[in-house]
């Protein structure tokens, strides 16, 4: 494999990971929240970043990009089909089962579901993702703690002045399009509690309850008083109503790795079509 395996605890790209209260709504990683359709190369509406679905430029022959997790130029078209064909090859051989699948709670205070992009790096729609009216007044704090297990990363090098010359550009500005330059593929999940026991004490709990440690008289109060909710990125059916949701979020992150996990972007970069420069949340 050219590309090295990477096994990490903490979600190293959060600009704010040890920040107790997620505030700040401009972020550079963001949340795929397009699990199907994402792809490395691929030209993308800034702006769609806040829609329930982005916004890609669709046309043919637009410019290979060049892989940089490769010795020599390795240009390759700017589709899903061709990204997972790279994944694919690069893995071919490799023993899976050797991957360590672990993962750690990275936990924050959110203002309210209608601030969940500080948490994802975007807007979400807490109403299909949770199932909740971001809008509702909510009576207790609200708590976000996310379990991330990064295995693979893909870079590439966009050519930006062909990009900007293709034909399916023509009368768009370039300053509102980034190409997706960067994806992390692996698992990743949230649960989101609302609770009137503060930050560390939930900090503390969530991480027990996760580990499976021994909970405290305390611990079992409060959760038996808060109102949980949570989520997993994934394309395939997982029941999220059968149990503990951090025992069903445990067992999901902790499974023996396959193919599959090499395939799920859960993250990723952009680069403005104009300059080049990092686009930030818009």
């Amino acid at each position: 494999m050219k590309v090295k395996i990477l096994i990490i605890l903490l979600n190293i790209f959060g600009l704010n990971v040890l920040a107790q209260e997620a505030d700040d709504d401009k972020d550079r990683i963001f949340t795929n929240k397009n699990i199907e359709k994402l792809y490395l190369g691929a030209i993308m509406k800034i702006s769609s970043l806040h829609a329930d679905n982005y916004e890609f430029i669709e046309a043919p022959n637009l410019p290979d990009v060049d892989y940089l997790q490769t010795t020599d130029v390795t240009l390759v078209a700017p589709t899903k089909s061709a990204m997972i064909k790279f994944i694919l090859k690069d893995i071919e051989g490799d023993d899976l089962s050797t991957i360590v699948s672990t993962s750690w709670p990275n936990t924050r205070k959110v203002a309210s579901y209608d601030k969940l992009g500080t948490f994802f790096g975007q807007k979400i729609n807490a109403e299909i993702m949770l199932a909740v009216n971001p809008k509702a007044k909510n009576s207790k704090p609200l708590y976000a703690a996310k379990f991330t297990n990064l295995i693979y990363s893909l870079d590439c090098m966009p050519d930006y002045a062909k990009a900007r010359a293709h034909t399916a550009m023509k009368g768009l500005d370039p300053k509102d399009y980034m190409y997706v330059d960067g994806i992390s593929f692996g698992r990743a999940a949230s649960i989101f509690m609302e609770s009137d026991a503060d930050y560390e004490t939930i900090k503390a709990l969530i991480e027990k309850k996760y580990l499976k440690r021994e909970l405290t008289e305390q611990d079992e109060a409060i959760l038996a008083n808060s109102t949980i909710h949570f989520q997993i990125s994934d394309t395939k059916q997982v029941d999220l109503l059968d149990g503990d949701p951090f025992e069903i979020i445990r067992d999901y992150m902790t499974s023996p790795i396959t193919k599959e996990d090499f395939l799920r972007p859960i993250w990723f970069t952009g680069s403005d079509l104009k300059d080049g420069y990092m686009v930030y949340t818009p």
